[in-house]
Formats: C-alpha cells, structure tokens, sequence
C-alpha cells in the first residue's frame, strides 16, 4: 500500500475554481465522504465562512452543489457533492482511495490518497497535469493490522466500534441504528452516514488485502 499526499498553495491556485473557493471559505474541511461516483463525491464539508458568507454561496460554485444543512449540534456541517476535476479523478481511478480529512486554507489545498502504488503514481502524475502541486509526500505503508485502523477517521472509527460492541452486526442485530446514534448523542442520519462510510472503507481495505 502507498500513501500520497499533494498540497497546492494559493498562486497555483490563482485563476481556477479554487480561487472562487477562497473568496467564500477561509477553511473548508471534508469531513467524511458519503456516496463515490464517476461523477463526483458526496461528502460532508465543515467550512469556516468568510464574513458574509454562507451556505448559498457555496452552491454558487461550479463544482459544489449543497444538499442538506447537518443539524446544529454539527455546527456549520453541510452535505455537498463535490464534482471537483481532482476529485473526479480520483473516483475515476482504480485501485485508491481519498482519505479524510481534506482541507482547503487560506487558498491551499491538501488531499491525501491511497492505494496500490501504480495506480497513486497515476493519481499523482494525472493531477500534475490538471494543477502541478507544491508538493508531494509520499509514504509506503506496511501491511498490519493497524492499516485498517489508520484508513478511518475518528469518527468513523468511533462508530464502527460502538456498533460492534452493542452487537449491530450480530443475528439478530441487538442494537439499532437510532439506539446507536442515541449512544453517541449525534442524529441518526449523521450516525448512519458515518458507518456507512466506516463499512465501505472496511470492505476496500480486506478486498485488498485477502490474498
């Protein structure tokens, strides 16, 4: 397994979508990623507003389209689908993986993928074409345990442990969905989308590493 992670500064950026992004956020933040396509990633985004801005103005953006307003106790948490040409590209290419979170910063980005080693130097040489990066760090990963553990965010983590321990994925199941999320004091939606997530990244990772 091989890990990568590109970093664009603000001139690089200067006169894409990216700088239209950096007039509305001074910090956006991809929280989780929902539902992987070809055409793009639904995604739960935490933006720190620029003053004035708001919600509206990112649906505003070409490649943003905003879904749904998390509840409050999420603060400004939204879900959005993301068509992004990098992000694109990385639901286009096989074998990889975004990992989560991404961050976007006084008009610089960080995206951290990974995957098999061909297909992340794919990844990096097909993005160096679209926006050549400022960097690139990358990182082989031995192949343990722990990788699984280091593929979750915390909260998908959390989640998926919690469901674990209350017997979810027992027969039958000894816990719901909403008792779960009733534990964690968070929605149910919230809750679902963050196991979902957790579960699809599980079945990614043993389909790799079964052989």
């Amino acid at each position: 397994m091989r890990e990568v992670t590109l970093r664009w500064e603000r001139e690089a950026l200067a006169g894409t979508s990216m700088a239209e992004l950096d007039k509305v956020v001074q910090r956006l933040s991809i929280m989780g990623n929902l539902l992987i396509t070809p055409e793009g990633i639904r995604q739960i985004l935490s933006p720190v507003y620029r003053e004035g801005k708001g919600p509206s103005d990112l649906d505003a953006l070409d490649f943003l389209s905003v879904e749904q307003k998390l509840v409050e106790r999420e603060g400004n948490a939204i879900v959005a689908f993301n068509s992004h040409p990098l992000v694109r590209l990385a639901t286009n290419t096989e074998n990889i993986h975004i990992l989560v979170p991404c961050d976007f910063e006084d008009g610089n980005f960080t995206i951290t993928v990974r995957g098999l080693p061909k297909a992340v130097a794919g990844f990096v040489r097909l993005s160096e074409a679209i926006v050549p990066p400022a960097s690139v760090r990358v990182k082989t990963l031995s192949d343990s345990k722990d990788d699984l553990r280091e593929t979750f965010t915390q909260r998908q983590l959390e989640c998926f442990e919690l469901a674990a321990k209350h017997g979810y994925y027992e027969t039958p199941k000894q816990i719901t969905i909403q008792g779960l999320a009733e534990v964690m004091g968070i929605a149910r939606s919230t809750y679902q989308e963050h196991l979902n997530a957790a579960e699809e990244l599980a079945l990614h990772w043993l389909s790799q590493n079964m052989s």
